[in-house]
């Protein structure tokens, strides 16, 4: 663990340096890293999207060829006389007009007409011109792609074994809408890489396949995939949206011809776009090694201009801590570390000056102790003669004064005594009743006191003299003495775990500003039993319990009634043992 402050400084200066330091590093490479990622996806993604526009146009264009040539009607009616009279003349006829047709746009691979009843072909090309014995299952193909649509898909070529065409259908039918064959238009597979994919493909490309609307894939960089299903051939799906997404470490491309449904998908390793980023990054770690050089000497130049002055101050601090306070440190620089060498020097006079009065007013409070001493009368001195004096008037036959004189004793005791801050709500109302058995006598029974405490309340424990304040308040400042009418309820029970106290009265009540008054008045009280007044009873409670324990005052022009409540204890708390 570093004690030193020098090399707090110096480890913190680098820490924060180095940090910065890296934080700007890692920022700038991330945030680079993303724009190139942006902008080749970017540029990518615009350059699939025409290419496909482009495929789109011509299978459109191929698509119209076919459709032209399924409605013509030289076409038709050697294909009707052909059915009817099995004509060869009719075939020639068939494969000049066919031969027509497919020169009109140019990445026709070749026109050809299915007769299914038949079983046989007749093409545009030169050979074979006529096609004896195909399968069913390719005429079944062709009926059920052109029952669906005529747009472009994946079909086996019946004319060229083993090879795959990119294929337009469209039937052809005589005037009664009897099906007479089925005109396909074909596109090699290997024309469309290399006129279109082709000039997509780059070197960070790993996948560049073309599907038509059935997923299927036309033509791929890798031959073996054509005639697969795309989920066959990667772990990724066919994105249902246009764009470009980046998942697993892999930018995934995809876009749809809005005319064929054919869709262009490209697979792009994130790890090779960012290749490019191996001279940034010896170039970061270059820079950050020239800061931290830099942070090196600065941390090393601050370090020493800083702990200079608290070396200084440290050497003379040591020696103080020896006992030698005429020691002052010495004050070289104006900045903070100056201020405290000021400060510091100050403190040291304060404290000679604060040793020499305590040691005067030490000598003074001897002197006064000692002279107290002489005149002072302890509470057991008076507990006994008290007790002589109640015992003389009870010998005497005065009984009355005997129990007024022992119910004052047991009332200076209970104020006196500093043993145990709590006690049962049996002893309070006990020591209450001393009081009011005091009052009684001066005020010559002006009033009565009724009491309405429940057997669980009293064995709850309360802090001392709570109910008695509130009793002095209500005979002094509450009922009207003269009128000897006064009525004091005193009443306490327990409810959901909380004590509830409350005493009142039927005296000449109190205004709101008075009970603000009484509750934020701290003059000491001096003209009752003792100094305990109505906001040190309302104090304690709030020490004590908190939001738990509290007062509350309610008057009228008819009594006041002040209620104390307090969690109902049952054993006595830790604060209320003797010491």
């Amino acid at each position: 663990m570093l004690k030193s402050i020098r090399a707090k400084i110096l480890l913190a200066i680098l820490t924060v340096t180095m940090f910065t330091a890296c934080s700007l590093a890692v920022v700038f490479y991330f945030r680079a890293a993303g724009m190139i990622e942006e902008n080749y996806s970017g540029i990518l993604y615009e350059r699939m999207r025409q290419t496909i526009k482009d495929l789109d146009e011509s299978l459109k264009e191929i698509y119209y060829v076919n459709t032209r040539t399924a409605w013509d009607t030289d076409i038709r009616n050697n294909a009707k006389e052909y059915s009817c009279t099995g004509n060869e003349n009719s075939l020639e006829n068939m494969a000049v007009f066919l031969r027509e047709h497919s020169r009109e746009y140019k990445d026709i691979n070749s026109l050809y007409f299915v007769f299914p009843d038949k079983k046989m072909a007749v093409t545009s090309e030169e050979f074979p011109v006529n096609k004896q014995g195909i399968s069913g299952e390719h005429i079944e193909e062709l009926e059920k792609i052109q029952e669906l649509d005529s747009f472009p898909v994946l079909v086996e070529s019946p004319i060229h074994e083993n090879v795959s065409f990119l294929s337009v259908i469209q039937k052809v039918e005589d005037d009664n809408g009897e099906i007479l064959g089925y005109v396909v238009a074909d596109i090699r597979e290997r024309a469309i890489y290399y006129e279109y994919l082709e000039a997509v493909n780059d070197e960070k490309i790993t996948r560049i396949v073309l599907v038509d609307r059935n997923d299927e894939i036309v033509t791929s960089g890798d031959y073996s995939d054509i005639g697969k299903t795309f989920p066959e051939i990667t772990d990724q799906n066919i994105p249902k949206m246009e764009g470009y997404a980046e998942k697993n470490g892999v930018i995934s491309f995809f876009s749809r011809g809005s005319f064929s449904d054919c869709g262009l998908y490209l697979e792009v390793p994130k790890k090779e776009v960012l290749s490019g980023l191996s001279r940034m990054r010896l170039f970061l770690i270059g820079i950050f090694g020239a800061v931290f050089v830099a942070a090196v000497l600065l941390a090393l130049w601050l370090s020493r201009v800083v702990c200079g002055p608290l070396r200084s101050m440290t050497g003379t601090v040591e020696k103080i801590g020896e006992g030698d306070l005429s020691l002052r440190t010495e004050v070289t620089t104006a900045d903070e570390i100056g201020t405290l060498g000021k400060e510091f020097n100050h403190m040291l006079d304060y404290i000679e000056a604060l040793i020499a009065q305590v040691i005067e007013e030490e000598q003074q409070k001897k002197d006064a102790e000692l002279e107290a001493l002489q005149y002072q009368i302890t509470p057991h001195f008076m507990y006994n003669t008290l007790n002589s004096i109640k015992f003389a008037a009870f010998l005497k036959g005065e009984k009355e004064l005997a129990g007024l004189i022992g119910d004052f004793v047991e009332l200076l005791q209970a104020s006196i005594n500093k043993k145990g801050s709590f006690l049962s709500v049996a002893d309070e109302i006990h020591i209450l009743k001393n009081y009011i058995h005091l009052q009684d006598f001066r005020y010559q029974g002006s009033f009565q006191v009724k009491y309405e405490i429940s057997e669980e309340a009293y064995r709850c424990y309360i802090p001392r003299l709570i109910l008695q304040p509130l009793v002095e308040n209500a005979l002094l400042h509450g009922i009207d003495i003269k009128r000897q009418t006064g009525k004091i309820w005193i009443s306490g029970n327990v409810s959901e775990g909380k004590l509830i106290l409350i005493v009142k009265d039927n005296g000449r009540g109190m205004t709101k500003e008075q009970i603000r008054d009484l509750f934020n008045s701290h003059a000491k009280k001096t003209n009752g039993l003792s100094a305990v007044g109505i906001p040190n009873v309302k104090e304690r409670l709030e020490l004590y319990y908190g939001t738990q324990g509290g007062m509350e005052y309610v008057s009228s022009g008819n009594g006041t009634e002040v209620t104390v409540f307090l969690p109902a204890i049952y054993d006595m708390p830790e604060e209320g043992r003797n010491n």
